[in-house]
């Protein structure tokens, strides 16, 4: 069975706020676990694992820089 941890605890694993995770959650962006409506919440690692790899992007290749025909002349 995954680690459960607290918003507290999955806030500071993603380096973000509570209340971002919060909203995170609400949007449906962060799966969560929560047994009756108002209780407390519970977050996997394996539902944070999942969140950062759709929010991960490749990095963009770096870019030459042309120079200009005027800087020629």
């Amino acid at each position: 069975m995954s680690t459960l941890l607290t918003r507290k605890e999955a806030a500071a694993r993603l380096g973000i706020t509570v209340m971002t995770l919060d909203a995170e959650r609400s949007s449906g962006h962060l799966a969560y676990i929560q047994r009756k409506p108002g209780g407390k919440v519970w977050i996997t690692e394996e539902a944070i694992a999942e969140y950062l790899a759709r929010a991960t992007h490749p990095a963009r290749p770096e870019l030459r820089r042309v120079k200009s025909l005027a800087a020629r002349i």
